[in-house]
This record gives structure tokens, C-alpha cells and sequence, in this order.
């Protein structure tokens, strides 16, 4: 990996990495090396416009050509908005396997208090995306566990929607399929691979395919079935939840992982929910708000509800007219169920 990242970079004069302090330290102990291959910014940990306005005018003052994003999910979704920012290519390298962001097209921006803001689509992607399984499994299972909770969520959220549909291009139907692969996929690999990364074997078929998966097939899904396939009830689900106290200590899949639960009982389809929380048990991903280390009071279910069922909430795509109502008795339930 230590030579692989620069031999992408010969066509750049000056390229300027951004990365944070886990995922440097993480990359620089996986390929032994003391130091980076250029110059290294440092993200916050927001994944916030204003910060990675910041990044641009530090990598413009390098005289950056290129920029490289070594890290997780919110790296890879500020170094999108700085390539954007500066119009410059933009190569990934992911350290986790939390999301698809190192893949799509998009960035989740929150602000400062980690509360969403919005989902920018940018004009173009990275032009290279440098998977190592070996590299990402060493952050450990836990951390896999969070990438399954929102790959998850790629069929639940996608299928209602485009079910509703009428007009299907060929793209929305290789999406529709990615995304019933996907949840196969997880059902069928995630045990082994997070069984091999506790023994230690990061460079085993199950791993490979897990985070193969989480990063690489997940992107399909938003990169072909657009709009329609990229979130729905869960996601906005999640997104009311960064309203609540505490919830930035929870991973972002693993609200999402909640939020299909939710986005589920909604819909109607408790034997559904019944069917999955074995397997959450199993993985580890929480279905109750106590999992969540979180108040499960009316207050936070109201801000939740209000946020997840707001008028331009793409919950409203897989359950038209659903209301906030409907999302507090579907968490109330839900915390019997579990």
C-alpha cells in the first residue's frame, strides 16, 4: 500500500492528503512507514461544510493538484466537498468499512453540533479508489458491525421504493437487484468475516466479501438507482436521531441499522422485523434506544418523529403521507419487541 497510493499519483505535482488522526496513524502502522508520501491535513471529525472550506484554502495554499483522502466515511465525504470545492481529482483510500461513502458519489454533511444538514451530490467522483481488506479489518470488528447496519439498510430502503414505481429504467432494476444481492450477502457472510477479524485473519475470503460488499456493491445501489435508491425511512430515521443528546457516540450505521427496524414497523411488517433481530442480536446491532446509550423520553421520540416525517423527507418516498404518529408508535413498539 506504501507504494501502491503514490504510483496513482504521477500525473500530480503537488498532492495534498486530508486525513484524520486515527486513520493516519492507522495507515502509516499497516504500511510501516514514518512519515507520508506528501503533505497531510488534518480533518476535525465533523464532516462539515465549514471545515472542509477550511481544508480548501489550506490545500490551495500547498498549491495541491490532487487531493488524497486516507480514512472512514465522514474523510471521504469532506474530501469530496474539498475536491469539489477546488475542481481537483481526488483519489480514496479507505481505513473502514462503515459505509459506501468512499464509493458514492455524495457527501453527508452535519454541522458542528453533528446534527445532518443535507446530502450534496457532487459532479464527479474520485477517479480511484484503493481498497485494502487487510488494511481495513485491522480496525476491528466493531467497526465492521456499523458498516453492515447501513448496508443493510440499502434493500429495505430502496425496495418500497422502487416497488411504488412504474416506470423503471434498466439502471433502477440492476440497483433494485444490487440491492437484494447486498442483503444476502450480509445475512450470509457477515458472522464468518467478523468471526475471522476477532481470531485475527484480516486477509480471509469472508472479510474480503464483507467489505467488498459494504463499500464497493452498497455504492451500486445510489450510483445506479439514484434518487430513488439512495435512502428512504431508515437514513431519516438516523437523521432525527443526530437531533438527540449523546447520539454522535453511536456509529452512523448503526442508527441507520435502527432505523430500518422503524422504517419496517411503519410499513407494516412486524414478521419482518421478528426475522431480522435474530440476526441484529448475532452481529451486534442495536434495536432499542438503550443499546443506543440514549433517553428513550416523548421528548426525544417527538424530535426524532418530527425530523424523520418533516414535509421533504425522503421517508416519504417508501411510505407517502407518513406521519410522525406513525414513527412514535413504530419505536414504541419496537421497544417491546426488543
Amino acid at each position: 500500500m506504501a507504494t501502491i497510493v503514490p504510483s496513482y499519483l504521477e500525473d500530480y505535482v503537488h498532492p495534498v492528503i486530508i486525513t484524520g488522526e486515527l486513520s493516519a496513524q492507522a495507515f502509516l502502522d499497516y504500511t510501516g512507514s514514518s512519515e507520508f508520501f506528501a503533505p497531510a491535513l488534518r480533518y476535525d471529525g465533523s464532516s462539515s461544510e465549514r471545515n472542509a472550506r477550511e481544508l480548501a484554502e489550506q490545500a490551495r495554499a500547498l498549491d495541491a493538484d490532487a487531493i488524497v483522502a486516507i480514512g472512514a466515511g465522514k474523510l471521504s465525504d469532506t474530501a469530496k466537498n474539498v475536491a469539489e470545492i477546488l475542481d481537483l481529482d481526488l483519489i480514496i483510500v479507505p481505513t473502514l468499512a462503515c459505509a459506501c461513502a468512499a464509493y458514492s458519489p455524495y457527501s453527508v454533511d452535519y454541522d458542528d453540533e453533528h446534527r445532518f444538514l443535507g446530502v450534496p451530490v457532487h459532479p464527479r467522483n474520485s477517479i480511484a479508489l484503493l481498497v485494502d481488506s487487510s488494511l481495513i479489518a485491522r480496525a476491528g470488528a466493531d467497526k465492521l458491525v456499523g458498516g453492515i447496519g447501513d448496508t443493510i439498510a440499502k434493500w429495505y430502503e430502496s425496495a418500497p421504493v422502487f416497488d411504488q414505481a412504474s416506470d423503471l429504467t434498466v439502471f433502477d432494476r440492476l440497483a433494485y437487484h444490487s440491492a437484494h444481492l447486498i442483503h444476502d450477502m450480509l445475512l450470509e457472510e457477515s458472522e464468518p468475516a467478523l468471526e475471522a477479524v476477532r481470531a485475527g485473519d484480516y486477509d480471509n475470503e469472508h472479510v474480503r466479501t464483507l467489505i467488498n460488499t459494504i463499500i464497493g456493491l452498497a455504492g451500486t445501489v445510489g450510483g445506479f438507482g439514484g434518487v430513488r435508491a439512495r435512502e428512504s425511512g431508515a437514513h431519516s430515521v438516523h437523521d432525527g436521531l443526530t437531533r438527540v443528546a449523546g447520539s454522535a457516540a453511536t456509529m452512523h450505521g448503526e442508527k441507520v441499522a435502527y432505523g430500518v427496524l422503524v422504517q419496517l414497523l411503519v410499513e407494516g411488517k412486524e414478521s419482518e422485523v421478528q426475522a431480522l433481530l435474530p440476526f441484529y442480536a448475532t452481529i451486534g446491532l442495536p434495536h432499542s434506544w438503550r443499546q443506543m446509550n440514549l433517553e428513550f423520553t416523548d421528548e426525544n421520540l417527538q424530535t426524532v418523529a418530527d425530523f424523520a416525517a418533516g414535509p421533504d423527507s425522503p421517508f416519504r418516498a417508501a411510505v407517502p403521507g407518513v406521519t410522525p404518529a406513525q414513527i412514535i408508535e413504530a419505536m414504541r413498539t419496537l421497544e417491546t419487541l426488543a
